[in-house]
């Protein structure tokens, strides 16, 4: 049973553009942003999950965010099921589409690890293992369409798509928004606007059942909570802990997109 489906999200409406309206804006994440949330199964707290936006780098000459998510769980669930999954993106800091994509799952007996290479002129993606498969340009990995939601208007109502790779195929990648509520949080009570991924891939973004994730109702979109229904019950991941972006770093960045 993989409890670390739901540590992911991605959001998104049919047609989601391939530039950024404001190429000038400030991102609503960058360089120190970490989101801390635990991951409990009923009364049961299962373990903890992260995700963080790491030192930005250049890519094969490509400016790239590096974001990074983690889950592990906790010594008690350990001795049964132990998970230490690592998922690593590299997105294109203007148009926020993947460059590299990699995940190492390690899920009780289960062992999985995948990189994949993303050369958007070629329209082609490279694996480790000399294979190769096609790709439009401009795709994602499931992370890095997250992040390119959180800088998208949500209207109640939407159903966004973004086409996006896993480590097998090629698939449009869908969230509907569903709305807004109020709900109390580690930041207080906030309004949240209410999504449900619908996504297909494994280990930590794998789901059976519904899967819906909360994020702020402003310019961050912070995912606060997410709740996937299983046969026995729910899980549900809480943020506990926010962490902004590095402020020398929104500055800088500020900086390099006005230029």
């Amino acid at each position: 049973m993989k409890i670390w489906s739901i540590v992911l999200l991605a959001g998104l409406t049919t047609q989601a553009p391939t530039v950024m309206a404001d190429s000038g804006a400030l991102m609503p994440f960058g360089p120190g942003e970490a989101c801390t949330f635990s991951i409990g199964y009923g009364v049961v707290n299962a373990g903890e999950a992260t995700i963080s936006v790491e030192e930005n780098r250049d890519y094969y000459g490509k400016p790239v965010y590096h974001v990074r998510t983690r889950a592990r769980s906790n010594r008690f669930f350990s001795t049964f099921f132990k998970v230490r999954d690592q998922v690593d993106s590299y997105i294109d800091r203007e148009e926020l589409y993947s460059h590299y994509y990699s995940k190492q799952l390690r899920e009780g007996g289960y062992r999985r690890d995948v990189e994949i290479h993303f050369d958007h002129d070629a329209q082609i993606a490279y694996f480790p293992d000399g294979r190769e498969g096609e790709i439009p340009a401009g795709v994602h990995d499931v992370l890095s369409a997250f992040f390119r939601v959180r800088t998208l208007e949500l209207e109640t109502g939407a159903e966004i798509e973004l086409p996006t790779h896993g480590d097998k195929e090629m698939y449009q990648l869908v969230v509907k928004v569903h709305g807004r509520e109020e709900m109390d949080t580690v930041l207080g009570l906030v309004r949240c606007v209410k999504v449900q991924p619908m996504l297909r891939d494994e280990g930590l973004f794998k789901h059976q059942g519904d899967l819906f994730v909360w994020l702020t109702d402003d310019p961050r979109h912070i995912p606060v909570r997410m709740r996937a229904s299983i046969p026995v019950g729910a899980i549900e991941a809480k943020l506990t802990k926010y962490q902004p972006p590095n402020e020398r770093a929104a500055v800088d960045e500020t900086a390099s997109r006005q230029r």
